[in-house]
Order: C-alpha cells, then structure tokens, then sequence
C-alpha cells in the first residue's frame, strides 16, 4: 500500500471533500451547530439503513449510499462539540441517527412486505423524498 492509498489519506481526502461540499452548501444549512448535527445524524442513519437493505438484497447504490452515510458521520463528528455547547446531551447523536435509520427501515418495510400496493408506493415515495432531500445537503441537484 503507499501513501497515496492509505486509509489514512484517502480519510483526510473524503474528510476535505466533505468540508468542501458543506461550505459549498452551507447557505442552505441551519445556523444552528444542533440543528446541522440532528440533520447530519438523521441522514446518516437514512443512507445507512438504505445501504444495508441494498446489500441484503444485492442492488445497485450500496456502496455510494454508506459512503455517503460515512460522510455525514464525520460531519456530525465535527460539529457535535457545537451542539453539546449548545445544550445537547452528549451523545444524542445517536438518538437522531437511529430516527433517520427506523423512518426510512419502517418505510421499506412498508414498501416490501404491505399487502396495499397504494401503500407501497407512498412509503417508496416517501423514501425517496428523504433520501433526496439528505443528498441535497451533500450533492448538488442536478
């Protein structure tokens, strides 16, 4: 492995990355250091669970989805010590993560397994809506 490929640099590479696309978006980020946590932490947790469902079922997008997922961790990472000034118990990162994660698990249960089809749409729609409006605080829309 060289240097160039190390985990460690192509952590700091993402980490810059990350840094870019937040300050490039940042207009359309709450002011807010727990506002920008809770979101980061809840979409973590969408792309998280989306990832794993792809696995599970071998579909195309798990991967860009976790490491999506891994990108708004270290956004939440780094503005957490903000929000727990701001009064949030240390921590509650996961609480925010694991709501984005059983919204969009619940919705894709819906979408799998419902036995009304009128059901299953709305839940997909739903899904894709959340996991949309995630990708549009990293991604620019196209």
């Amino acid at each position: 492995m060289t240097a160039a490929t190390s985990p460690l640099r192509r952590g700091a590479a993402l980490s810059g990355l990350c840094l870019l696309l937040w300050v490039a978006n940042a207009a359309a980020l709450p002011a807010r250091a727990f506002e920008r946590a809770e979101i980061f932490a809840t979409c973590s947790g969408r792309l998280a669970a989306l990832a794993t469902r792809q696995r599970a079922l071998n579909e195309a997008g798990a991967d860009g989805n976790a490491q999506l997922a891994r990108a708004f961790e270290s956004l939440v990472e780094a503005t957490m010590p903000d929000a727990v000034d701001d009064g949030v118990p240390p921590g509650h990162d996961r609480v925010w993560r694991g709501r984005g994660w059983g919204e969009v698990a619940g919705l894709l249960a819906d979408v799998d397994y419902s036995f009304d089809a009128s059901r299953a749409e709305r839940a997909l729609i739903a899904v894709e809506a959340r996991i949309a409006a995630c990708r549009g605080v990293l991604l620019p829309v196209r």
